[in-house]
Protein backbone atom coordinates (compact mmCIF):
# COMPACT_ATOMS: atom_id res chain seq x y z
CA UNK A 1 0.00 0.00 0.00
CA UNK A 2 1.86 3.17 -0.81
CA UNK A 3 1.90 6.55 0.73
CA UNK A 4 -1.09 8.72 0.44
CA UNK A 5 1.55 11.29 0.20
CA UNK A 6 3.42 9.88 -2.59
CA UNK A 7 0.10 9.53 -4.78
CA UNK A 8 0.54 11.18 -8.51
CA UNK A 9 -2.94 12.60 -8.17
CA UNK A 10 -5.48 13.95 -5.86
CA UNK A 11 -8.54 12.30 -7.34
CA UNK A 12 -9.73 9.97 -10.33
CA UNK A 13 -12.84 9.81 -11.62
CA UNK A 14 -13.92 6.69 -12.87
CA UNK A 15 -16.40 5.91 -15.38
CA UNK A 16 -15.57 9.43 -16.55
CA UNK A 17 -17.54 8.73 -20.24
CA UNK A 18 -20.84 7.79 -19.11
CA UNK A 19 -23.39 11.25 -18.31
CA UNK A 20 -23.17 11.21 -15.03
CA UNK A 21 -19.29 11.51 -15.28
CA UNK A 22 -19.11 14.20 -17.80
CA UNK A 23 -20.93 16.49 -15.04
CA UNK A 24 -18.70 15.27 -12.74
CA UNK A 25 -15.62 16.34 -15.17
CA UNK A 26 -16.89 20.30 -14.91
CA UNK A 27 -17.51 20.13 -11.25
CA UNK A 28 -13.84 18.70 -10.72
CA UNK A 29 -12.58 21.05 -12.73
CA UNK A 30 -13.91 23.72 -11.66
CA UNK A 31 -14.06 23.27 -7.84
CA UNK A 32 -10.71 21.53 -7.11
CA UNK A 33 -9.12 24.96 -8.14
CA UNK A 34 -11.08 27.65 -6.09
CA UNK A 35 -10.58 28.95 -2.70
CA UNK A 36 -7.10 28.32 -2.53
CA UNK A 37 -7.01 24.63 -3.84
CA UNK A 38 -4.70 22.85 -5.96
CA UNK A 39 -6.38 19.64 -6.26
CA UNK A 40 -4.49 17.06 -9.16
CA UNK A 41 -7.14 14.99 -10.97
CA UNK A 42 -7.42 12.49 -14.07
CA UNK A 43 -10.23 10.38 -15.51
CA UNK A 44 -10.60 6.82 -16.00
CA UNK A 45 -12.42 3.68 -17.95
CA UNK A 46 -12.48 0.93 -20.29
CA UNK A 47 -12.04 3.31 -23.29
CA UNK A 48 -9.03 5.73 -23.88
CA UNK A 49 -11.20 7.03 -27.01
CA UNK A 50 -14.63 7.67 -25.30
CA UNK A 51 -12.61 8.97 -22.35
CA UNK A 52 -10.90 11.62 -24.64
CA UNK A 53 -13.78 12.60 -26.08
CA UNK A 54 -15.31 13.30 -23.11
CA UNK A 55 -12.79 15.18 -21.98
CA UNK A 56 -12.66 17.38 -25.88
CA UNK A 57 -16.45 17.94 -25.51
CA UNK A 58 -16.14 19.26 -22.06
CA UNK A 59 -13.11 21.39 -22.64
CA UNK A 60 -15.16 23.48 -25.75
CA UNK A 61 -18.42 23.73 -23.11
CA UNK A 62 -15.98 25.29 -20.58
CA UNK A 63 -13.43 26.89 -22.55
CA UNK A 64 -10.29 25.81 -20.76
CA UNK A 65 -7.77 23.41 -22.01
CA UNK A 66 -7.96 19.86 -20.70
CA UNK A 67 -5.79 18.06 -23.29
CA UNK A 68 -3.21 17.68 -19.98
CA UNK A 69 -5.44 15.56 -17.95
CA UNK A 70 -4.64 12.09 -17.16
CA UNK A 71 -6.26 9.42 -18.66
CA UNK A 72 -6.18 5.92 -17.00
CA UNK A 73 -7.30 2.80 -18.35
CA UNK A 74 -8.96 -0.08 -16.02
CA UNK A 75 -11.20 -2.20 -16.92
CA UNK A 76 -14.11 -3.36 -14.05
CA UNK A 77 -13.80 -6.96 -14.51
CA UNK A 78 -9.92 -6.40 -14.33
CA UNK A 79 -8.60 -6.34 -10.67
CA UNK A 80 -5.33 -5.52 -11.69
CA UNK A 81 -6.03 -2.47 -13.77
CA UNK A 82 -8.45 -1.33 -10.85
CA UNK A 83 -5.23 -1.74 -8.24
CA UNK A 84 -3.25 0.40 -10.85
CA UNK A 85 -5.75 3.09 -11.21
CA UNK A 86 -6.55 3.56 -7.40
CA UNK A 87 -2.63 3.30 -6.15
CA UNK A 88 -2.11 6.53 -8.22
CA UNK A 89 -4.88 8.49 -6.34
CA UNK A 90 -5.87 9.59 -2.96
CA UNK A 91 -9.60 9.46 -3.40
CA UNK A 92 -11.88 7.47 -6.49
CA UNK A 93 -15.03 9.16 -7.26
CA UNK A 94 -16.97 6.03 -8.85
CA UNK A 95 -20.07 7.07 -11.19
CA UNK A 96 -19.88 3.76 -12.69
CA UNK A 97 -23.24 1.40 -11.86
CA UNK A 98 -25.41 0.09 -11.63
CA UNK A 99 -23.25 -0.94 -8.21
CA UNK A 100 -24.75 -4.36 -7.65
CA UNK A 101 -22.89 -5.27 -10.22
CA UNK A 102 -19.97 -2.47 -10.62
CA UNK A 103 -19.29 -1.61 -7.03
CA UNK A 104 -17.44 -4.03 -5.31
CA UNK A 105 -14.55 -4.94 -7.34
CA UNK A 106 -13.63 -1.14 -7.29
CA UNK A 107 -14.36 -0.76 -3.59
CA UNK A 108 -11.83 -4.21 -3.17
CA UNK A 109 -9.13 -2.59 -4.87
CA UNK A 110 -9.95 0.32 -3.10
CA UNK A 111 -9.07 -1.41 0.22
CA UNK A 112 -6.21 -2.94 -1.32
CA UNK A 113 -3.99 -0.30 -2.28
CA UNK A 114 -5.24 2.22 1.14
CA UNK A 115 -7.59 4.22 -1.39
CA UNK A 116 -10.67 6.44 -0.14
CA UNK A 117 -13.68 6.26 -2.63
CA UNK A 118 -17.17 8.21 -3.01
CA UNK A 119 -20.00 7.33 -5.10
CA UNK A 120 -23.59 8.14 -6.21
CA UNK A 121 -24.95 4.81 -5.43
CA UNK A 122 -29.31 4.73 -4.71
CA UNK A 123 -29.00 1.05 -3.95
CA UNK A 124 -29.56 0.33 -0.14
CA UNK A 125 -28.83 -3.82 -0.73
CA UNK A 126 -25.63 -2.61 -2.19
CA UNK A 127 -24.64 -0.15 0.49
CA UNK A 128 -25.39 -2.16 2.85
CA UNK A 129 -24.22 -5.12 2.41
CA UNK A 130 -20.85 -2.68 1.56
CA UNK A 131 -20.99 -1.77 5.36
CA UNK A 132 -21.56 -5.51 6.54
CA UNK A 133 -18.61 -6.49 4.22
CA UNK A 134 -15.92 -4.20 4.34
CA UNK A 135 -16.11 -1.45 7.55
CA UNK A 136 -13.83 -3.22 9.46
CA UNK A 137 -11.58 -3.35 7.16
CA UNK A 138 -11.45 -0.02 5.79
CA UNK A 139 -11.43 0.97 9.47
CA UNK A 140 -7.79 -1.19 9.67
CA UNK A 141 -6.62 0.34 6.76
CA UNK A 142 -7.60 3.85 7.91
CA UNK A 143 -9.61 4.91 4.37
CA UNK A 144 -12.73 6.10 4.58
CA UNK A 145 -15.78 4.36 2.08
CA UNK A 146 -18.60 7.03 1.21
CA UNK A 147 -21.91 6.07 -0.46
CA UNK A 148 -25.17 7.71 -1.85
CA UNK A 149 -23.00 11.16 -2.12
CA UNK A 150 -25.26 11.96 -4.95
CA UNK A 151 -28.98 13.52 -5.11
CA UNK A 152 -29.40 10.11 -3.60
CA UNK A 153 -29.25 11.01 -0.94
CA UNK A 154 -27.08 14.01 0.32
CA UNK A 155 -29.73 16.39 0.67
CA UNK A 156 -32.00 14.59 2.51
CA UNK A 157 -29.65 12.88 5.22
CA UNK A 158 -27.37 16.24 5.51
CA UNK A 159 -30.62 18.05 5.52
CA UNK A 160 -32.13 15.75 8.64
CA UNK A 161 -28.57 16.46 10.54
CA UNK A 162 -28.95 20.21 9.18
CA UNK A 163 -32.70 20.16 11.38
CA UNK A 164 -30.73 18.26 14.36
CA UNK A 165 -28.18 20.92 14.69
CA UNK A 166 -30.86 23.41 14.06
CA UNK A 167 -34.20 22.37 16.21
CA UNK A 168 -32.74 23.56 19.42
CA UNK A 169 -34.54 21.03 21.97
CA UNK A 170 -35.25 16.91 21.14
CA UNK A 171 -36.09 16.25 17.80
CA UNK A 172 -38.14 13.36 17.95
CA UNK A 173 -39.47 12.28 14.37
CA UNK A 174 -38.88 14.30 10.74
CA UNK A 175 -41.46 13.83 7.57
CA UNK A 176 -39.25 14.40 4.23
CA UNK A 177 -41.47 16.23 1.39
CA UNK A 178 -39.58 16.13 -2.08
CA UNK A 179 -41.49 18.20 -4.85
CA UNK A 180 -40.13 18.40 -8.19
CA UNK A 181 -40.75 21.14 -10.99
CA UNK A 182 -39.48 21.70 -14.68
CA UNK A 183 -40.39 25.58 -15.42
CA UNK A 184 -40.79 26.73 -18.85
CA UNK A 185 -40.69 23.37 -20.13
CA UNK A 186 -43.78 20.97 -21.25
CA UNK A 187 -41.77 17.41 -20.52
CA UNK A 188 -40.81 16.45 -16.86
CA UNK A 189 -37.43 15.38 -15.81
CA UNK A 190 -35.62 12.58 -17.81
CA UNK A 191 -33.63 9.93 -16.32
CA UNK A 192 -30.66 7.72 -17.71
CA UNK A 193 -31.10 3.98 -18.34
CA UNK A 194 -28.20 2.99 -15.73
CA UNK A 195 -30.55 4.56 -12.81
CA UNK A 196 -33.16 2.38 -14.45
CA UNK A 197 -31.43 -0.45 -14.78
CA UNK A 198 -30.43 -0.52 -11.07
CA UNK A 199 -34.25 0.41 -10.35
CA UNK A 200 -35.14 -3.30 -11.54
CA UNK A 201 -32.47 -4.84 -10.09
CA UNK A 202 -32.85 -3.75 -6.75
CA UNK A 203 -37.05 -4.55 -6.93
CA UNK A 204 -36.00 -7.58 -8.44
CA UNK A 205 -33.60 -8.78 -5.18
CA UNK A 206 -35.21 -7.08 -2.71
CA UNK A 207 -35.79 -9.97 -0.04
CA UNK A 208 -31.63 -9.63 -0.20
CA UNK A 209 -31.63 -6.45 2.01
CA UNK A 210 -34.01 -8.71 4.71
CA UNK A 211 -30.98 -11.00 5.70
CA UNK A 212 -28.38 -8.41 5.02
CA UNK A 213 -30.39 -6.50 7.62
CA UNK A 214 -30.37 -9.17 10.27
CA UNK A 215 -26.73 -9.31 9.82
CA UNK A 216 -25.89 -5.60 10.15
CA UNK A 217 -28.38 -4.74 12.61
CA UNK A 218 -28.27 -7.61 15.53
CA UNK A 219 -29.04 -5.30 17.95
CA UNK A 220 -32.23 -3.29 17.57
CA UNK A 221 -32.36 0.29 18.26
CA UNK A 222 -34.43 1.25 21.40
CA UNK A 223 -38.05 2.08 20.87
CA UNK A 224 -38.79 6.08 20.91
CA UNK A 225 -42.15 7.50 21.58
CA UNK A 226 -44.40 9.12 20.15
CA UNK A 227 -43.66 6.75 17.39
CA UNK A 228 -43.83 8.15 13.61
CA UNK A 229 -46.27 6.22 11.74
CA UNK A 230 -46.64 6.24 7.75
CA UNK A 231 -49.31 8.05 6.52
CA UNK A 232 -51.70 6.96 3.97
CA UNK A 233 -50.63 5.81 0.47
CA UNK A 234 -52.17 8.83 -0.94
CA UNK A 235 -53.48 12.34 0.57
CA UNK A 236 -53.45 15.52 -0.52
CA UNK A 237 -51.45 18.38 1.01
CA UNK A 238 -52.46 20.75 3.59
CA UNK A 239 -52.64 23.53 1.18
CA UNK A 240 -54.89 21.07 -1.19
CA UNK A 241 -52.95 21.96 -4.19
CA UNK A 242 -51.10 18.42 -4.50
CA UNK A 243 -50.71 14.99 -3.42
CA UNK A 244 -48.50 12.82 -1.13
CA UNK A 245 -47.29 9.56 -2.08
CA UNK A 246 -44.46 7.78 -0.77
CA UNK A 247 -41.08 8.12 -1.66
CA UNK A 248 -38.80 4.81 -2.52
CA UNK A 249 -35.69 5.98 -3.29
CA UNK A 250 -33.16 5.26 -0.87
CA UNK A 251 -33.15 8.31 1.76
CA UNK A 252 -35.10 6.57 4.42
CA UNK A 253 -32.67 3.77 4.44
CA UNK A 254 -29.72 5.89 4.39
CA UNK A 255 -31.10 8.24 6.88
CA UNK A 256 -31.54 5.41 8.89
CA UNK A 257 -28.24 4.01 9.00
CA UNK A 258 -26.80 7.85 9.85
CA UNK A 259 -29.27 8.34 12.70
CA UNK A 260 -27.99 4.90 14.00
CA UNK A 261 -24.21 5.64 13.61
CA UNK A 262 -24.70 8.30 15.52
CA UNK A 263 -26.74 6.68 18.46
CA UNK A 264 -23.77 4.40 19.15
CA UNK A 265 -20.92 6.51 18.57
CA UNK A 266 -22.16 9.46 20.13
CA UNK A 267 -25.35 8.91 21.82
CA UNK A 268 -27.29 11.25 19.93
CA UNK A 269 -31.20 10.40 20.38
CA UNK A 270 -32.03 8.71 16.74
CA UNK A 271 -34.50 10.94 14.90
CA UNK A 272 -37.27 8.56 13.32
CA UNK A 273 -38.31 9.45 9.35
CA UNK A 274 -40.74 9.13 7.01
CA UNK A 275 -40.35 10.01 3.23
CA UNK A 276 -42.91 11.52 0.69
CA UNK A 277 -43.02 12.49 -2.39
CA UNK A 278 -45.73 15.72 -3.89
CA UNK A 279 -46.99 15.56 -7.30
CA UNK A 280 -49.31 18.02 -8.69
CA UNK A 281 -52.22 16.11 -10.15
CA UNK A 282 -54.60 13.24 -9.41
CA UNK A 283 -53.77 11.98 -12.57
CA UNK A 284 -50.30 11.98 -11.82
CA UNK A 285 -51.08 9.64 -8.81
CA UNK A 286 -53.18 7.35 -10.32
CA UNK A 287 -50.39 6.89 -13.20
CA UNK A 288 -47.98 6.27 -10.65
CA UNK A 289 -49.91 3.45 -8.92
CA UNK A 290 -50.29 1.90 -12.27
CA UNK A 291 -47.00 2.10 -13.12
CA UNK A 292 -45.54 0.97 -10.16
CA UNK A 293 -48.00 -1.89 -9.35
CA UNK A 294 -46.90 -2.97 -12.79
CA UNK A 295 -43.18 -2.33 -13.00
CA UNK A 296 -43.06 -4.93 -9.02
CA UNK A 297 -45.03 -7.43 -11.06
CA UNK A 298 -43.25 -7.39 -14.03
CA UNK A 299 -39.74 -7.75 -11.99
CA UNK A 300 -40.58 -10.05 -10.13
CA UNK A 301 -39.84 -12.57 -13.03
CA UNK A 302 -36.75 -13.24 -15.30
CA UNK A 303 -38.87 -13.06 -18.44
CA UNK A 304 -40.88 -9.70 -16.74
CA UNK A 305 -37.74 -7.77 -16.11
CA UNK A 306 -35.99 -8.12 -19.56
CA UNK A 307 -38.89 -6.15 -20.44
CA UNK A 308 -38.46 -3.57 -18.43
CA UNK A 309 -34.88 -3.57 -19.54
CA UNK A 310 -36.02 -3.71 -23.15
CA UNK A 311 -38.29 -0.96 -23.22
CA UNK A 312 -37.58 1.52 -19.88
CA UNK A 313 -39.27 4.56 -21.94
CA UNK A 314 -42.86 2.17 -22.13
CA UNK A 315 -42.82 0.95 -18.48
CA UNK A 316 -41.72 3.90 -16.59
CA UNK A 317 -44.06 6.82 -18.61
CA UNK A 318 -41.18 8.24 -20.48
CA UNK A 319 -39.08 9.27 -17.31
CA UNK A 320 -36.66 6.86 -17.93
CA UNK A 321 -34.96 6.35 -21.30
CA UNK A 322 -31.76 5.02 -23.08
CA UNK A 323 -31.42 8.48 -24.92
CA UNK A 324 -29.04 11.42 -23.31
CA UNK A 325 -31.55 13.76 -21.16
CA UNK A 326 -32.23 16.77 -22.61
CA UNK A 327 -29.46 19.71 -20.49
CA UNK A 328 -32.29 22.21 -21.11
CA UNK A 329 -34.64 20.38 -19.86
CA UNK A 330 -32.47 19.45 -16.72
CA UNK A 331 -31.21 22.53 -15.98
CA UNK A 332 -34.62 23.95 -15.32
CA UNK A 333 -35.94 21.16 -12.93
CA UNK A 334 -36.35 22.24 -9.16
CA UNK A 335 -36.55 20.84 -6.65
CA UNK A 336 -37.75 21.37 -3.21
CA UNK A 337 -37.39 18.81 -0.39
CA UNK A 338 -39.07 20.14 3.13
CA UNK A 339 -38.50 18.74 6.24
CA UNK A 340 -41.27 19.45 9.02
CA UNK A 341 -39.35 18.53 11.99
CA UNK A 342 -41.72 17.50 15.81
CA UNK A 343 -40.14 17.63 19.45
CA UNK A 344 -39.87 19.26 22.32
CA UNK A 345 -38.60 22.38 23.38
CA UNK A 346 -35.12 23.43 25.42
CA UNK A 347 -37.32 23.78 28.78
CA UNK A 348 -38.13 20.43 28.29
CA UNK A 349 -34.91 18.60 27.71
CA UNK A 350 -34.79 19.69 31.07
CA UNK A 351 -36.41 16.51 31.96
CA UNK A 352 -34.58 14.06 29.92
CA UNK A 353 -31.20 14.00 31.01
CA UNK A 354 -30.37 10.76 28.90
CA UNK A 355 -30.79 10.16 25.62
CA UNK A 356 -32.73 7.45 26.12
CA UNK A 357 -35.41 9.45 28.87
CA UNK A 358 -37.83 11.76 27.00
CA UNK A 359 -40.34 14.16 28.32
CA UNK A 360 -43.54 12.57 29.43
CA UNK A 361 -45.93 15.65 27.90
CA UNK A 362 -46.67 15.54 24.05
CA UNK A 363 -44.30 16.90 21.85
CA UNK A 364 -44.52 21.24 21.85
CA UNK A 365 -42.31 22.12 19.20
CA UNK A 366 -41.85 21.94 15.22
CA UNK A 367 -39.23 23.02 12.92
CA UNK A 368 -39.96 23.52 9.05
CA UNK A 369 -36.45 23.57 7.14
CA UNK A 370 -36.18 22.69 3.12
CA UNK A 371 -33.25 22.21 0.73
CA UNK A 372 -33.88 23.66 -2.86
CA UNK A 373 -31.99 23.98 -5.84
CA UNK A 374 -31.89 22.52 -9.75
CA UNK A 375 -30.81 20.23 -11.93
CA UNK A 376 -31.01 17.37 -9.07
CA UNK A 377 -30.22 14.33 -11.27
CA UNK A 378 -26.85 15.28 -12.48
CA UNK A 379 -26.20 19.04 -11.63
CA UNK A 380 -26.73 18.56 -7.92
CA UNK A 381 -25.26 15.31 -8.18
CA UNK A 382 -22.10 15.94 -9.89
CA UNK A 383 -21.26 19.07 -7.12
CA UNK A 384 -22.14 16.76 -4.02
CA UNK A 385 -19.78 13.71 -5.21
CA UNK A 386 -17.26 16.26 -5.75
CA UNK A 387 -17.06 17.97 -2.98
CA UNK A 388 -17.73 15.16 -0.63
CA UNK A 389 -14.35 13.52 -2.15
CA UNK A 390 -12.89 17.33 -1.66
CA UNK A 391 -14.20 17.30 2.14
CA UNK A 392 -12.99 13.56 2.98
CA UNK A 393 -8.75 15.37 1.59
CA UNK A 394 -8.91 18.24 2.99
CA UNK A 395 -11.51 18.35 6.14
CA UNK A 396 -10.07 14.51 7.21
CA UNK A 397 -9.22 15.42 11.10
CA UNK A 398 -13.29 15.98 11.02
CA UNK A 399 -14.53 12.86 10.15
CA UNK A 400 -15.24 9.72 11.91
CA UNK A 401 -11.98 8.99 13.52
CA UNK A 402 -10.43 6.31 11.83
CA UNK A 403 -11.90 5.20 8.24
CA UNK A 404 -14.35 2.77 7.61
CA UNK A 405 -17.89 2.74 5.31
CA UNK A 406 -19.90 5.18 6.24
CA UNK A 407 -23.10 7.49 5.19
CA UNK A 408 -23.12 10.98 3.77
CA UNK A 409 -24.78 12.23 7.41
CA UNK A 410 -22.68 10.06 9.74
CA UNK A 411 -19.15 10.94 7.56
CA UNK A 412 -19.73 14.53 6.82
CA UNK A 413 -22.03 15.83 9.66
CA UNK A 414 -19.15 17.49 11.35
CA UNK A 415 -17.76 18.80 7.98
CA UNK A 416 -18.22 22.00 6.38
CA UNK A 417 -19.51 20.15 3.24
CA UNK A 418 -23.14 21.89 3.90
CA UNK A 419 -21.40 25.08 4.05
CA UNK A 420 -19.84 24.02 0.57
CA UNK A 421 -22.75 22.88 -0.92
CA UNK A 422 -24.66 26.12 0.16
CA UNK A 423 -21.80 28.43 -1.52
CA UNK A 424 -22.28 26.22 -4.96
CA UNK A 425 -26.50 26.35 -5.65
CA UNK A 426 -27.96 24.32 -2.93
CA UNK A 427 -30.31 26.13 -0.29
CA UNK A 428 -29.84 25.15 3.42
CA UNK A 429 -32.66 27.14 5.30
CA UNK A 430 -34.55 27.16 8.39
CA UNK A 431 -38.42 28.35 7.45
CA UNK A 432 -40.37 28.40 10.42
CA UNK A 433 -40.34 27.36 13.88
CA UNK A 434 -44.22 26.80 15.57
Amino acid sequence: MSSMTSRNLDIILFGASGYTGKYCIKEIHRLTKVNGRFLTWGVAGRSETKLRAVLSECQKQIGDDLSEIPVIIANIEDSHSLRQMTAQSRIIINCCGPYRFYGEPLIKACIETGTHQVDVAGEPQYMENIQLKYHKVAQERGIYIVSSCGFDSIPADLGVVFMQKNFKGILNSIETYLHMTSEGVKTGPHFNYATWEALVHSIANAKELVHIRRKLYQTPLPKFKPQLKAKPPVQKTHTGNGWIIPFFGADRSVIYRTQRHLYESEDLRPVQVQTYEVVNSLFTVIARVFYGSLFQSLAKYKCGRDLLLKYPVLFSAGTFTRRTPSEEVMKKTKFCLTFQGNGWDVESVKNAEHVQKQPLNPPNKTVVGYITGYDPAYGVTAISVTLAAIVILTDTEKLPKGGGVYTPGAAFAKTSLIEQLQSNGLVYKIKCKL
